[in-house]
């Protein structure tokens, strides 16, 4: 994986303690950074040497730059509060652009695997289990959205939630998708981190790597006792029904 191989290449440079993620074609406010590391340095001040991950929201803007959302958070629906590990082996909330991490993230999450869906999620996850995250709740990047985008925004809104209503009530489209890339890169965390998880942890990885092979009322448990929910009404339902 490229960011493994960045992060990597970052490491070598002894005197770094914390890094950030760019992207050619977004733009950074002035103060990105120095917002970002006001975050880390008060994240610091109790947890010096956990590791520790800051990101931020941001507004969307189409190739013209001209703004299609104030706020990234409220365009896909996502609410960056929710980031226990249950919470984000379901749904990552957060973007790799607006990241600063430090030291010991960095060198905990390496090899990025090849199951991990998105570096910034393995990141996230990893930061959750063994450290904290932090957020900073404005903008401070602009992001451009535009057709050749591999990942990219997507409006959250009820016209496309009720589009999408029969994949939801028949298993079909993304919510059919979603779940096994997610139990991949949740086999490979596991896989990775079993000795050094903590117990609740533990627990809530195997509840989630197992639950294909539990009956229909103990999927719906492990779901609910541990916190293995994504954000909102509509997607929860998709997956209950799917699962």
């Amino acid at each position: 994986m490229s960011f493994s191989a960045l992060l990597d290449a970052m490491l070598q440079d002894e005197q770094a303690q914390y890094f950030m993620f760019c992207d050619q074609d977004d733009i950074w406010d002035k103060d990105k950074v120095a917002k970002s590391v006001a975050k880390m340095k008060t994240m610091e001040q109790n947890s010096k040497h956990l590791p520790l991950l800051v990101h931020t929201d941001l507004r969307v803007i189409n190739e013209a730059k001209e703004i299609l959302s104030s706020s990234f958070w409220s365009y896909e629906h996502i609410n960056p509060d929710r980031k226990k590990l249950g919470n984000l082996l379901m749904q990552n909330t957060i973007t790799g652009c607006t990241m600063l991490f430090n030291r010991s993230l960095a060198q905990i999450s390496l090899p990025i695997p090849k199951e991990a869906i998105m570096h910034d999620w393995w990141m996230a996850l990893v930061a959750s289990a063994f450290g904290k995250i932090g957020s900073i709740k404005e903008p401070t990047i602009f992001y451009r959205q535009h057709g050749g985008n591999d990942t990219g925004a997507k409006a959250y809104s009820w016209k496309k939630v009720f589009k999408d209503a029969g994949g939801i009530v028949f298993g079909r489209g993304i919510y059919a998708q979603h779940l096994d890339i997610n139990l991949a890169q949740s086999d490979a965390f596991l896989a990775r981190y079993h000795r050094e998880l903590d117990a609740n942890a533990l627990s809530t990885l195997e509840a989630f790597t197992t639950i294909k092979s539990q009956n229909y009322l103990q999927k719906r448990y492990s779901l609910i006792r541990y916190k293995l929910l994504k954000y909102g009404f509509m997607r929860n339902l998709g997956l209950f029904v799917r699962i």
